[in-house]
């Protein structure tokens, strides 16, 4: 019987680009109540731009351009109101690339 090897890091999927969006709220939405599907739709088009990414690209400063521009996209944003949100932008394209990058360890929970 032979070992079937799971890559790692694993390549990004859909539902932990939803899960890393949502918590990241960057809009504050979930924080004041909206449903935890709020950034449904940037989180596909952001799993969209990096799932054939090789892992040695998906650096947060290959991912940070594609949030923001998504960012500015979806909701309308000046380049203004862009820059405000850029510290949260920074910190989830930091984790974007903290779970899928070349310096992805793995996540141990309960540690």
């Amino acid at each position: 019987m032979s070992a079937t090897t799971t890559p790692w890091p694993p390549p990004p999927d859909i539902d932990s680009i939803q899960e890393l969006v949502a918590t990241a709220d960057i809009e504050g939405f979930i924080a004041d109540g909206s449903p935890a599907d709020e950034y449904e739709t940037e989180a596909e088009l952001i799993f969209n731009a990096v799932e054939n990414f090789p892992t040695g690209d998906l650096i947060p400063q290959h991912i940070l351009p594609i949030l923001e521009s998504i960012w500015a996209k979806s909701f309308e944003l000046k380049d203004d109101e862009l820059a405000t949100r850029g510290p949260a932008l920074q910190g989830l394209a930091n984790q974007i690339a903290r779970f899928f990058g070349p310096e992805a360890q793995p996540q141990v929970r309960g540690v």
